[in-house]
C-alpha cells in the first residue's frame, strides 16, 4: 500500500505540474479555439450571401428574358390593333396589351428589387470579408504566441507526460480510474495531503483515530467533505 500512496503522490505531483505549464498558456488554446470557430461561422455565413446573390442575379435575367418576351408581346398586339375591323377585336387586343404591360411593369419592379438586394447582400459580403480578415490576423497572432510558449514548454511536458504514463501502469486500474474521476471533479487535485490535522484539499478536520488509520496505510482513505485522496507525508 506504501508504494501505491508513493504512486499516487508523484502522479498527483505530475499532474500539478502538468497543470502549471499549461496555465503559462493562459487562455490561448481557448481562444485560438473560439476564434477559429468564429471564422468558419463566418465563411459559412458569406457563402451563403454569395450563393443567395447568385440565386438573385439568375432570377434578374430570368425576369429580363420575360421582359423581352413580353414586350414582343405587346408590340404585336400594337400591330394588330391598327388592323382591327370591330371594337369587340379592338377591346380585346387592348385588354390583352394592358396586361402585358402590367406584367412588365411588375418584372421592372422586381428587377429593381433584385438589384436593391443584391447591393445590400454584396455589402454584407464586403463587411463579412472583413471581419474575416480580422480574425485571421487575430488568429494566426494567438497561435504564434501559443507557439513561442509551447517552444518553452514542450520538452518538460513530454518528459512528464512520459513519466505519467510509466506511474499510472504501476497502478491498479481501478484505482487510477478513482483518481482521475476526483481529479476531474476537484480542479486536478485528486490527492491531498493532511495539513495541521485537516485535509489539504478542503481544509476540513480529519478524527485523530483516522490519521492514525491513514499513517497505518492499510487502505486508502478519502476525506468525508471532498472526496479526495488523503495521505501522510510528514
Amino acid at each position: 500500500m506504501k508504494e501505491v500512496v508513493n504512486n499516487l503522490i508523484k502522479l498527483q505531483d505530475i499532474d500539478h505540474r502538468l497543470n502549471e505549464l499549461k496555465m503559462q498558456k493562459g487562455d490561448l488554446p481557448q481562444l485560438i479555439e473560439t476564434v477559429g470557430e468564429d471564422i468558419e461561422e463566418k465563411k459559412s455565413e458569406s457563402e451563403r450571401l454569395k450563393e443567395q446573390r447568385e440565386r438573385m442575379q439568375s432570377d434578374r435575367k430570368l425576369y429580363e428574358k420575360e421582359i423581352e418576351a413580353s414586350k414582343a408581346l405587346f408590340k404585336k398586339y400594337e400591330n394588330q390593333l391598327y388592323q382591327v375591323k370591330t371594337n369587340k377585336e379592338y377591346d380585346a387586343i387592348s385588354l390583352e396589351m394592358d396586361t402585358k404591360k402590367m406584367e412588365i411593369e411588375g418584372l421592372e419592379e422586381k428587377i429593381l428589387k433584385t438589384m436593391e438586394d443584391d447591393q445590400e447582400t454584396e455589402k454584407e459580403v464586403q463587411t463579412l470579408s472583413e471581419e474575416i480578415s480580422t480574425l485571421e490576423s487575430q488568429y494566426k497572432e494567438y497561435e504564434k504566441e501559443l507557439e513561442e510558449i509551447s517552444q518553452i514548454t514542450e520538452k518538460e511536458e513530454n518528459k512528464l507526460s512520459k513519466e505519467r504514463e510509466k506511474i499510472s501502469k504501476n497502478i491498479e486500474p481501478r484505482l487510477f480510474k478513482q483518481y482521475e474521476r476526483i481529479a476531474k471533479a476537484k480542479e486536478g487535485i485528486a490527492v491531498a495531503p493532511i495539513k495541521k490535522s485537516s485535509c489539504g484539499g478542503c481544509f476540513s478536520a480529519i478524527p485523530p483515530q483516522k490519521i492514525v488509520e491513514i499513517r497505518e496505510l492499510n487502505r486508502l482513505h478519502t476525506c468525508e467533505y471532498c472526496g479526495r485522496i488523503l495521505v501522510w507525508t510528514g
